[in-house]
């Protein structure tokens, strides 16, 4: 579903779900501009193509959810030209919304605790220059 046609309810696009959304393809530039206006939220994250042959992807102990990852970009196969080069042609960092406000787009990085500390700052700084020009 891309919309409820409503100024309360709008569209979150997951990076590391990417190959989920579209069975594999990753055309991430497509997605996003499918969702169009009603994209308000962002979150960042990489992850492997699952549906390619061979790949066996596990959840960390205790996660119960579809396997997939969320790790920094970079290491995995999310098209995050494509994804930043959407974003800026939908002017995605100066958007508001009647109800919510300000576009928003966030790291979700999750696996590694003990690269957070740098990971998601890269992430940030990342997002900070393809969006913002910093």
């Amino acid at each position: 579903m891309k919309s409820f046609r409503s100024d309360n309810v709008k569209y979150i696009y997951s990076a590391p779900h990417t190959f989920y959304y579209d069975k594999g393809k990753g055309d991430v530039k497509s997605m996003l501009h499918y969702a169009g206006d009603d994209l308000s939220h962002m979150l960042i994250a990489d992850t492997m193509n699952h549906t390619k042959h061979c790949r066996y992807i596990v959840n960390p102990p205790g996660v119960d959810a579809t396997i997939h990852q969320h790790v920094a970009v970079g290491e995995g196969e999310v098209n995050f030209d494509a994804l930043f080069e959407a974003l800026r042609e939908m002017d995605f960092a100066n958007r508001t919304y009647k109800v919510g406000g300000e576009s928003i787009i966030s790291a979700a990085l999750f696996g590694y605790p003990e690269k957070m500390k740098y990971q998601a700052v890269e992430t940030r700084e990342l997002i900070e220059r393809e969006l913002l020009n910093l």
